[in-house]
């Protein structure tokens, strides 16, 4: 290659200058955006970020959801124990309050210095002598990365800035590794300590690097795996320092004991073990193709979109042959091309911690979970790249350059079209109910984005149209999950909301009464049943409801005693000397009482009611003359 076109590349200001440039220009639109999806758990409404530079200790002693719900709710496996991005945020909040065009524009900062240290690792790789491997390999590798459209969940949305600084510290880390091992200073391994405990505090994701580091001197050291181990020790003491911190803070290790109910925290609630096996197959097929052909992008993962599969599904058959025909390929071809074997191995060891293989992570997959993983794949294209710029073929170099050309620029935009999905609730929950169509979690919160234009509408027909695209979304949301908790409860508010419009109670009763036979439980039923009880014109049917829900539905048939109870308590206190109704109550009071694991003084109160309720009947009944 022109050795005078590349003192252009020899110059280190240039390529960290072109990932600052082409970051911005893949990103710059999203510094207008606002907060989205779980921003508002680490960033907008969290208590201890509010608090700037006061609330840094309390972030870094607690679990990581604290400072949203106020205290430890341990809702998915593992808890979570993330302080680092947190600890920014809660600087920016000091220095420039609540502005999240600035969280937006270190984001894309930070992305940029990822690509300048890929670049950095790559030149350090030593894979070859020439120009094409000590300058322009690093420079495509760090170029296919930036671009990459899987990305722009972890750029575009504000937390995923947990992904880009852990990555950023676990470069760190691999780079003082090799300067280490290459130049014997201690204060290099120093560096690669600390880079490496801060990457960890970004997420817990760096520890696949334990393994990562040893292999890449192995590949590009020509150490023995073992010795490897050896040479990096002091990596595995600052593991277990972060894991010390981490389980003192959160109060376990990995299990709490506490088992996960809510399918949205643990989709695998309900499948068989080789059900579970072979959706995560299928998942890890998933990812290899979004890393090849990243089309269509969503931020939706939840049940259903991503089906059960079982172990005879072709697609479970067909993800397992694409993986093991990849690592047996690579692996029959590790001594002649090594960096296929490596860029493999380093794949599957880092998605294998988001893969719900090792402990559930709370969702099938997310693209956000690739943002380390993907390294593998910009590492491999690059380097078949230069392989193919060193061809004394003609032909071989134009190709290389087109297809390159083709894939940048393709990638770059799908990027830049991708990235206003992330501008603000509504666009990002279309978009992604545009893809994941059978997600119960999409459609909910499509729902609720359009209750919430129906709130702020003043105009009485477009309140009615948002208000029924919101009913049609919970629908579907409620079809795909029955049982979906949080889209029973939007169901109940819209159906209040439309008997409020149109004063139709039998309709609202209609649809009320198949939200209660699934959910019994939820709050606001049972508080506006009490408020539109109160009124004279709705007693009558309302006591008849009441009635038929308690005894009828949820004692006969359901069995659901405590909440029979609570129906029926409220249908005699409308009608307290019906002997019909008294009669229920005691039946019902009764077989409560039966049940073991009553509150004993509650098992009191209930006696008490149930005595004062048979002597009352007793005194009603009709006597025979």
């Amino acid at each position: 290659m022109d050795t005078q076109k590349s003192e252009f590349w020899q110059k280190p200001i240039f390529p960290g200058l072109l990932f600052v440039l082409l970051s911005l220009g893949l990103y710059w639109q999203s510094v207008g955006f606002g907060y989205v999806l779980d921003d508002t758990i680490v960033l907008d409404e969290n208590k201890f970020v509010a608090k700037g530079f006061s609330g840094i200790w309390d972030i870094l002693s607690k679990e990581s959801f604290t400072g949203y719900f106020g205290e430890q709710k341990n809702l998915v496996a593992g808890a979570r124990y993330r302080p680092l991005s947190i600890v920014s945020f809660a600087i920016e909040r000091q220095i420039l309050g609540k502005n999240p065009w600035f969280s937006h524009l270190i984001n894309i900062l930070l992305y940029a210095i990822c690509g300048w240290l890929i670049y950095r690792l790559g030149r350090l790789l030593n894979l070859g002598k020439s120009l094409g491997w000590e300058k322009i390999f690093p420079l495509i590798f760090g170029i296919l990365f930036i671009c990459h459209p899987i990305h722009t969940e972890a750029v575009a949305n504000i937390k995923g800035r947990d992904e880009i600084m852990c990555l950023l510290f676990s470069l760190l880390t691999a780079i003082y590794t090799l300067k280490f091992i290459d130049y014997k200073s201690q204060k290099y391994s120093i560096l690669s300590s600390l880079c490496f405990f801060l990457a960890l505090m970004s997420k817990e994701n760096a520890i696949t690097f334990l393994l990562v580091i040893p292999l890449i001197l192995v590949f590009f050291r020509s150490e023995k795996f073992w010795p490897s181990i050896r040479q990096t020790w002091y990596l595995w003491i600052v593991a277990a320092v972060f894991l010390f911190i981490r389980t003192r803070v959160i109060g376990f290790f990995f299990d709490s004991g506490i088992k996960i109910t809510d399918l949205m925290n643990d989709p695998f609630i309900g499948m068989y073990p080789l059900q579970k096996i072979s959706t995560i197959l299928f998942c890890i097929g998933w990812y290899l193709k979004l890393l090849l052909f990243p089309h269509p992008l969503t931020h939706d993962y939840y049940p259903y979109h991503v089906p059960k599969m079982n172990p005879t599904d072709a697609m479970t058959l067909l993800s397992l042959l694409m993986i093991l025909s990849l690592v047996a390929c690579s692996y029959y071809f590790r001594k002649k091309e090594k960096v296929g074997w490596f860029s493999v191995l380093y794949f599957f060891i880092t998605i294998s911690i988001v893969s719900n293989l090792i402990f559930p992570v709370g969702t099938f997959m997310n693209e956000r979970f690739l943002f380390m993983p993907s390294l593998s794949f910009s590492f491999f294209c690059a380097y078949l790249a230069v392989k193919g710029l060193e061809s004394n073929w003609k032909a071989s170099k134009i190709l290389v350059y087109s297809i390159l050309s083709l894939v940048v620029v393709s990638y770059g935009i799908k990027t830049i079209l991708r990235v206003p999905d992330w501008k603000d609730s509504l666009t990002l929950n279309l978009a992604g109910a545009a893809v994941s169509k059978n997600s119960a979690r999409i459609n909910l919160f499509t729902g609720v984005s359009y209750f919430h234009l129906y709130e702020k509408e003043m105009d009485v027909s477009k309140k009615k149209e948002y208000l029924d695209i919101a009913n049609r979304y919970i629908d579907r949301s409620l079809i795909i999950f029955p049982a979906y908790g949080q889209g029973l409860n939007m169901k109940a508010g819209i159906l209040a909301e439309y008997h409020k419009m149109s004063g139709d109670l039998d309709n609202f009763l209609d649809g009320i009464r198949k939200v209660i036979v699934v959910k019994p439980d939820l709050s606001f039923v049972n508080e506006y049943l009490s408020y539109i009880s109160k009124k004279d014109e709705n007693k009558h049917k309302m006591y008849l409801f009441l009635r038929e829900m308690g005894y009828q539905v949820l004692f006969k048939k359901m069995k659901r005693y405590d909440f029979a109870y609570q129906y029926i308590n409220q249908a005699h206190e409308m009608r307290p000397y019906n002997l019909e109704v008294s009669k229920e109550m005691v039946e019902i009071l009764d077989a409560y009482l039966s049940k073991p694991g009553i509150n004993p003084q509650q098992v009191d109160e209930m006696r008490k009611k149930a005595e004062a309720l048979r002597l009352q009947n007793t005194l009603m009944e009709p006597k025979n003359e």
